[in-house]
């Protein structure tokens, strides 16, 4: 789906707006969220992307992400695509930022440069409840966060390859497994 966003030059200085589908053939910068959905069990939601994607159609991707679009901020961007793409509805306090990473993907004719605003959402879910946007996203897997870290570390995965984002998140889900597992009297193991 075109949208208008807002465009930057590759320091991060606001220069104007663009359809996204132009922004990607002049390789404007522009912003985006990415966001890891974990629940208190230890699991994270992963997307799988559409087979119509025009950048790494049917990879594994993070629980939800997207453009922001022009004029939005990153956390009601964040929110907005969560309830689009998984049917979750989030509150401003259930998103926690972590950091911005610039981001530069290519596949055939699309190279996208993102600033990508990176986000930790602790929320409980109920699998059966999440409803999928059709033409954005082809299937989801919960997994253990363990998992999810030894997937990344693999070097043959079907991930979309988020390399720099994947290497400071790493630490922080084994932070959080850490957190997880004193807060759960059951006994949670990594």
């Amino acid at each position: 789906m075109d949208e208008l966003i807002d465009i930057f030059d590759e320091k991060g200085n606001h220069i104007g707006t663009e359809l996204k589908s132009v922004a990607h053939k002049l390789r404007h910068w522009h912003k985006s969220i990415h966001a890891y959905l974990i629940n208190d069990k230890g699991e994270i939601v992963l997307q799988q992307r559409s087979p119509d994607k025009n950048l790494y159609p049917n990879y594994w991707d993070v629980s939800f992400a997207g453009h922001v679009g022009a004029g939005e901020n990153t956390l009601s961007s964040a929110q907005r695509e969560c309830k689009e793409e998984l049917s979750i509805n989030l509150n401003a306090n259930d998103l926690e930022y972590l950091f911005t990473v610039p981001e530069r993907l290519q596949w055939g004719d699309v190279d996208s440069r993102e600033f990508v605003d990176v986000f930790l959402c602790r929320k409980n879910f109920d699998k059966e409840s999440i409803k999928l946007q059709e033409e954005e996203v082809a299937g989801f897997v919960v997994m253990s966060i363990s998992k999810f870290i030894d997937e990344i570390k693999r070097e043959n995965n079907n991930l979309l390859p988020h390399t720099e984002e994947y290497k400071k998140m790493i630490p922080i889900l084994e932070r959080e497994l850490d957190r997880i597992k004193l807060a759960n009297s059951n006994g949670y193991e990594k």
